[in-house]
């Protein structure tokens, strides 16, 4: 064994080693800034800070730097430096010149799969196949009013499942019992009755992404060339393939069943319940390299991905969001009585919830999933009518919480108003003939609410996630009360990189309504 006593001896070149990489790494972040020598650096505390220390800084600070950037430069490029280079944040006013820009030419799905570490966290898929997203916009979507009834009928399950029965106040996790909530709804749509209620699935579902976040939070500390062996000491990494094969190991047999039976003409989804939903329609419309068993599973759990984290973080949010502002539930509840004692409620009558529509988009407007938005990598030089030029590989992004969160586009940005939004209709439907499109908000995309993006690349889910949310709202409203504990107030949203969580094990009160009556 090696005597102790020579270990001081290390020191002296390990200290030359560390020299060597700062230096190394200072040259490297210079080198970044200079590439984009157009656009201010921000977020940087002194000259020698080398790219590793910006990362961190950005890492705790993001917020506090964007916000910074954003008011100092507002009609101007900046950039600020991450592990992974530099970052251009453009302007509001080029959002419809970089929206229109083809994925030849600025890639919306390049610059998702960096940030999201798609080698580490099998999310590179989506650089080969985009039929998570057509089969969205194209099968799910027009498809929601159709099914609302089986929707409703799994949130009545899973909220009863979920939250305690007891007319006493009780001490519970939302984010936990919500997790479930929120996988169990997700998975009635994406792969019907024959999984929905399967354990596996419900596990996958959760953990997949719990794992895969883990994974892009830890790895994205450190600098990129130590991701390839540190990514394989991290369990959150083995637990994300473990849960991407036993997906494929649940889902494959079924798929490969429906798939030859699709090819020799026995089979093609017809609307019933077994059929009604997007495993099936994935199946139909899959062609060439996606028409497999593999990539088809693989991108179900995409898809349970962002419908569960999506639903998820929303309904945490708006939650604490209507217990920290009590008086929003009457208002809220009597907007539920007034429309269910009315009619019978069906998914026109989720379009009619204006006030709870305002409150989905004010809690998010102020609990972003992430704060930066419209991400695109560049894969060829562009230069922008206004004369900003970009070089190929250069990554850019908006401030969408800046923007959104900006006095100029919001009065009191800092204060929660939930009928901020419902109040803005109202004036615009007294002065004028209501429209149907004056309706909701929520899942409505404009220049300065960017939540959901912008354009054509727009996330095609919104849609779904909002009659997710209302459903399970109108469920939680009518049955339920809640308060925060004793003593306590709304928990704070926690900031690593650019996104935004609630702490997972934050406890609040909640008890069972003695004659809470749902209208479904």
């Amino acid at each position: 064994m090696e005597d102790p006593s020579s270990l001081p001896s290390l020191y002296p070149g390990l200290f030359v080693l560390f020299l060597l990489y700062f230096a190394g790494d200072l040259i490297a972040t210079r080198r970044a800034a200079q590439r984009q020598k157009d656009h201010p650096l921000v977020g940087s505390p002194s000259w020698w800070t080398p790219r590793f220390g910006l990362n961190l800084v950005f890492a705790a600070r993001a917020v506090e730097i964007l916000q910074t950037g954003y008011h100092k430069f507002k009609n101007r490029t900046f950039q600020l430096i991450r592990g992974d280079g530099s970052v251009v944040i453009l302007p509001l006013h080029l959002i419809d010149e970089l929206s229109s820009l083809p994925q030849s030419v600025a890639s919306s799905h390049g610059a998702l799969e960096r940030d999201l570490l798609g080698r580490y966290t099998g999310l590179d898929i989506i650089l080969t196949s985009r039929m998570h997203h057509t089969i969205v916009q194209r099968k799910l979507t027009p498809r929601l009013a159709a099914l609302t009834p089986s929707l409703q009928d799994e949130v009545s399950l899973a909220v009863q499942e979920g939250f305690p029965h007891s007319t006493e106040w009780t001490i519970v996790k939302p984010y936990q019992i919500l997790a479930q909530v929120a996988a169990k709804i997700a998975a009635r749509a994406m792969v019907g009755p024959s999984f929905c209620r399967d354990p596996r699935w419900l596990d996958i579902s959760v953990n997949y992404t719990e794992s895969l976040f883990r994974t892009i939070v830890i790895l994205r500390l450190f600098p990129g060339w130590t991701h390839p062996v540190l990514s394989r000491c991290l369990p959150s990494y083995w637990a994300g393939k473990r849960y991407l094969q036993r997906a494929k190991g649940i889902l494959g047999p079924k798929i490969d069943e429906l798939i030859r039976r699709n090819d020799t003409g026995e089979w093609s989804p017809e609307r019933t319940e077994s059929d009604f939903n997007v495993l099936c329609w994935l199946v139909e419309a899959a062609k060439g390299r996606d028409r497999n068993a593999e990539t088809l599973a693989h991108i179900e759990v995409l898809l349970a991905l962002a419908a569960v984290h999506t639903i998820l973080l929303r309904l945490v949010n708006v939650l604490y969001d209507l217990v920290a502002h009590p008086a929003l539930f009457e208002e809220l509840k009597e907007e539920i009585q007034d429309i269910g004692f009315n009619e019978d409620w069906n998914f026109g009558s989720y379009n009619k919830l204006r006030k709870l529509d305002s409150v989905l988009r004010e809690s998010q407007r102020l609990s972003p999933p992430t704060i930066l938005g419209l991400k695109r990598l560049f894969l060829q030089p562009y230069k922008f009518t206004s004369g900003i030029t970009v070089p190929a590989g250069t990554y850019v992004a908006l401030p969408v919480m800046a923007i959104e969160n900006d006095p100029l586009h919001t009065d009191n940005p800092e204060e929660f108003d939930g009928l901020r939004s419902y109040r803005r209709i109202e004036q615009k439907t007294a002065s004028m003939r209501p429209n149907p499109k004056d309706g909701p908000q929520f899942s409505t995309i404009e220049k300065t609410v960017l939540g959901f993006g912008y354009g054509k690349s727009a996330c095609p889910g919104r849609y779904f996630a909002s009659l997710v949310l209302k459903m399970v709202f109108v469920k939680l409203l009518t049955e339920y009360d809640f308060q925060f504990l004793p003593g306590r107030s709304r928990p704070k949203n926690y900031l690593v990189h650019e996104f935004l969580f609630p702490w997972p094990w934050d406890k609040i009160l909640v008890r069972r309504r003695e004659n809470g009556v749902c209208p479904f």
